[in-house]
This record gives structure tokens, C-alpha cells and sequence, in this order.
């Protein structure tokens, strides 16, 4: 934000603090519902449109498209201010919930969640930089754990929500049901937002935005066709992420030249503010791979209903709704966040461990636990994380700061949903081939055995019949046994393609620690931002 701005936690009286906190919160819920309300209803969207090697793109759309938009709405929200941003991005997303409810076909939903993403983008840069601009970064632990807290009891709701409509009504309803919680929180950011820009008239980086934005979809559809489409060392794959690679140095170069760059590059001199977004970054990668495929997992592998699934994996949200809130408070309490993201990630290291040994004879109710347990890793690390990079700049590189670190997770995010929507598809085709008798493999039409290929067949109950009655006319007295083998084949196969996709690495060990600051003064002046100060005195809580 310009210097002639002062923040908000400066003007606003404790009564004005509390109303927009509340506003925020739902402006944040409204996006949060859509990313885990989605994935539990994955199969039976499958089902109905097809397109199975299009999965992974249902997905990296809508994270592709808020990747994009976040660093360049992290800057000219520090510009001209958060309320536009915030609104814009409700109404985008609204609009694209709708036209993905009626989509057609898979193509036209793909198209339709990048619209929806690039609402979503705009909603969370604009919301987690304004809690930046309401309270220093002393305080600002508990409150960024509230609203994590938003977020889980926002995945909490989402996938049983999501596995109940799916199950009793439609799955077009999990993106519908987004458009009435928008409708509420329109009117509650008009209110209680004040709409705030500097005076100045800044020019904004939209060349070098341009470039990044290139570079990013170039290094997806590599990485999305790479195995798939093309051969990795294919000369299509090779080409886009070689161009990848001379965009982003053409980024950096305008980046270095442009006088309001997007991402000012001085901020990678700051070892925090490098090392949070790398332990962001990792964490976008591991986390998503439970969130977006463990659904498909406890459905085809296990056997369980979309409800049933959403049931397995909403207890993850509910240990981030703990650990979020207690310590948020006990950064507040203490100035201090190391150890909070030390003892996060070994609990997520643990909880990874235990999901790629995950087999068809797991029971649902281990699988549930360790989702707790996951949650109370995420819900230490991912705030901290957020008011790490926020104390470690300039009051006005906040809006900056607060998307880079978005960015750098989404992009993870991205290109982990990439990478193990990529492997589950060729692990699924080889463990399949390879665990199938060859006896039994021989047995069917070529086209049963292509059907099989999908892993959410038998949740398309129309064409899974003509499956079943192709085998039994190719077969009359074997067919109920090979129809048995190949399903039990499906199932052991797609559980080792899922184990090959949970892995992650945590680096949080190695972030240094600067004590929060106590109010909205610049790094530079404080000397509680020099490494090994004691910790500040904390300015007293809003009552």
C-alpha cells in the first residue's frame, strides 16, 4: 500500500474492527466451501461427463487461474485499496459457481472453474492482506488462526455437504449451494470495508503480470502432458518448459528494470521471507494431493459412499480449526512462531508416512485419524507461515508479501495436483495391467478391458451395467468371477497409485526468527526485527 495510507488498525474503533473481522470471514468461507465441497462429488462428475484424463484439470483450472491473478491483485490492492478487490472477486466467483452447476460437459467445466478460480484468487489476497492492514503483527497471530479456523469449518462442512448432495440429489448442487453465501457477504464487505487508496497514480507492472502469468500455464500443461500426452523427454515437453524458463527470466529481468515491479525483487534478499514461501510452497504440494485425490481413494479402492468419503476426510479440517486458534494465541501470547512451525511439520511429515502405506484393507476409521492428525500439523504451519512473511516486510510491501506467499502455495498446489493427477492415471493403468491375471486379461473384449482403465467405473452405474453384460455374453459360466477379479484388481490398483502421490518434504526447521512486531512502523525501524532481539512487549487485545 502507498505510503500516504495509513493502515486500518489505526482509524478503526473496536466496534468498526469486530463488524469487518465478521465481514471477512465471510467473504473467506464463501471461497473456501467451493474447494473442499468439490472433491468428494469428483467421481460422479466423472461419471456423468467423462473424462477421466481430464481430471486433473477440473482441479489445477481453478488453482491455475487464482495462481495467476493473486500477485498482480496483491499489488494494486496495496494501491488502491482492498474493498474492490474483495468485492469483484465475490461476484467473478458467484458467477462462475452458476455456469459450473450448468456445465454440460467437462470441457465447459474446466472452463468454468478457472472463472471461478480467478474470483477465488482476487477473495483471498484482498482478505488476508486487509487482516494486515487492521492489527500489527504482535496480535496478529490469533486473528490469522480465526481465519484459518473460517477456512476448516468451511472443510469441515464441504465434503460431508458435498457427499450428501451428491448422493441424495445432484452434483451440480455443490457448485450452486456457493451462490446464496455470496449474495450475504456482498453486502456485508460494502458495509464494513472502508474503500481506501493513496493519492498517487503508480505505473502498475501488467508486462511483467503478463509474463508470469504465461510462464505459469506453460510449466502446467507440461507438466499435465508430460507422461500422458507426450513423452517427458518428448520435444513438445522439453519446448514448454524451456520457454517456461525464458519467460520467468524475462520476468525477473522486467521485474528488475520496472519502477512498481509486481514481486519487487529485493524481497528474496530476506531469508524469512524466502524460507516461508519455500516451506509454503512444499506444503501446497503435499497438502492438496490428500485434499483433491484421497475422495477418489475411500471411493473406488474402498468401496465407500461420496458421504462416506466426505465423512473420512473432514476430520483434517476440524484438527486445523484447533491448532489454528491455540496457536495463533500462543504466538500472541509469546512473539514467538519457530517452534509452532517446527512441531507442525514434524506431525505432517508423520501423517504423510502413514498415508503412502495406505492399502485396500486400511480401515476408514485409521484413515480418519490420521486426517486429525494431518489437520493439527496444517493448522500450526499454514498461519504461521502467513504472519511470518507479513512481519518480515515493510508495512508497504504488505499486500506484496501477503500474495507472494498465496502465490507461491497455489503454485505448489497447482503443480502438485499436476504431478499426482499425472501419476495416479499411468500408476492406475500399469498396477492394473500388471496385477490382472493374464488368464483373466485375456478373457475380456478389448473394450471391457479399456473400460476397466477408469478407475470410477463401477460409479457409473448405466455404463458399468453394459460393462457387466458385455463380460457375462463373452463369458456366460466364468463371467461373475472375472467381473470379481477385475474389480478387486481396480481397487488394488488405485490404491497403489495413491500411495505413490502422498509424499512431501518440510523445511520449516531451518526458519530463522524475527520477533513480532508490536505496531505497523516499517522492519527497518524497530529493533525487535533485529534476529536475536527479545521478544516485544504485546499491545493489548481488542476486548
Amino acid at each position: 500500500m502507498s505510503s500516504d495510507i495509513r493502515p486500518l488498525g489505526e482509524i478503526l474503533d473496536t466496534r468498526q474492527r469486530w463488524l469487518l473481522i465478521v465481514s471477512l470471514m465471510l467473504a473467506m468461507f464463501v471461497g473456501a466451501l467451493d474447494q473442499t465441497i468439490v472433491a468428494t462429488a469428483t467421481p460422479k462428475i466423472l461419471a456423468d461427463l467423462g473424462g477421466f484424463g481430464l481430471l486433473s484439470w477440473m482441479f489445477t483450472s481453478y488453482m491455475l487461474a487464482s495462481t495467476v491473478v493473486i500477485p498482480l491483485v496483491g499489488k494494486l490492492s496495496d494501491v488502491y485499496g482492498r474493498k474492490v478487490f474483495v468485492m469483484v472477486g465475490i461476484i467473478v466467483f458467484m458467477i462462475g459457481s452458476g455456469l459450473c452447476g450448468a456445465a454440460p460437459t467437462m470441457i465447459s467445466l474446466i472452463l468454468f472453474r478457472a472463472l471461478q478460480g480467478i474470483g477465488g484468487g482476487m477473495i483471498f489476497s484482498s482478505v488476508f492482506s486487509t487482516i494486515g492492514d487492521i492489527f500489527p503483527p504482535a496480535e496478529r497471530g490469533k486473528y490469522m488462526g480465526m481465519f484459518t479456523g473460517t477456512f476448516s469449518l468451511a472443510s469441515i462442512l464441504g465434503p460431508t455437504v458435498g457427499g450428501f448432495l451428491t448422493d441424495s440429489v445432484d452434483w451440480r448442487l455443490v457448485f450452486y449451494i456457493n451462490v446464496p453465501f455470496a449474495l450475504i457477504a456482498l453486502p456485508a464487505i460494502w458495509f464494513n470495508l472502508p474503500n481506501r487508496r493513496g493519492a498517487r497514480k503508480p505505473k502498475i507492472d501488467f508486462v511483467g503480470a503478463a509474463f508470469l502469468s504465461v510462464a505459469s500455464v506453460l510449466t502446467l500443461l507440461a507438466l499435465v502432458w508430460a507422461g500422458s500426452r507426450y513423452d517427458w523427454m518428448s520435444a513438445q515437453i522439453i519446448g514448454l518448459f524451456a520457454a517456461a524458463a525464458v519467460l520467468v527470466a524475462v520476468f525477473i529481468w522486467q521485474e528488475g528494470r520496472h519502477p512498481e515491479p509486481m514481486l519487487p525483487l529485493h524481497l528474496f534478499r530476506n531469508g524469512v521471507f524466502v524460507l516461508s514461501n519455500l516451506i509454503v510452497f512444499t506444503l501446497g504440494v503435499g497438502m492438496f494431493g490428500v485434499i483433491a485425490y484421497l475422495p477418489t481413494f475411500v471411493q473406488t479402492a474402498l468401496g465407500a459412499s461420496a458421504t462416506a468419503s466426505g465423512v473420512i476426510t473432514t476430520p483434517q479440517s476440524l484438527g486445523v480449526l484447533v491448532t489454528s486458534v491455540i496457536g495463533g494465541q500462543v504466538i500472541a501470547r509469546t512473539g514467538r512462531y519457530r517452534w509452532v512451525a517446527i512441531l507442525g511439520s514434524v506431525i505432517i511429515v508423520g501423517g504423510m508416512v502413514f498415508l503412502s502405506r495406505l492399502t485396500i484393507d486400511t480401515p476408514e476409521l485409521a484413515i480418519s485419524g490420521i486426517m486429525v492428525v494431518l489437520g493439527f500439523g496444517f493448522g500450526l504451519v499454514l498461519p504461521t507461515m502467513s504472519l511470518v512473511v507479513q512481519n518480515a516486510v515493510p508495512y508497504e510491501y504488505l499486500g506484496v508479501a501477503t500474495s507472494s506467499s498465496q502465490f507461491f502455495r497455489q503454485i505448489g498446489t497447482v503443480l502438485g495436483t499436476a504431478v499426482f493427477g499425472a501419476i495416479l492415471a499411468s500408476s492406475y493403468h500399469s498396477a492394473f495391467q500388471s496385477e490382472l491375471p493374464a488368464a483373466d486379461r485375456a478373457a475380456f473384449p478389448p473394450a471391457v478391458v479399456a473400460a476397466f482403465n477408469d478407475p470410477t467405473l463401477a460409479l457409473d452405474k448405466v455404463h458399468f451395467a453394459q460393462v457387466q453384460d458385455e463380460v457375462r455374453k463373452a463369458s456366460p459360466t466364468d463371467g461373475e468371477r472375472l467381473l470379481e477379479s477385475a474389480l478387486h484388481t481396480q481397487k488394488v490398483a488405485i490404491a497403489e497409485a495413491n500411495r505413490d502421490i502422498f509424499t512431501s518434504g518440510i523445511f520449516a526447521i531451518f526458519m530463522k526468527e524475527l520477533p513480532l512486531r508490536r505496531n505497523f512502523k516499517p522492519v527497518e525501524e524497530g529493533a525487535e526485527a533485529q534476529l536475536g532481539a527479545e521478544p516485544p512487549d504485546l499491545i493489548p487485545e481488542i476486548p
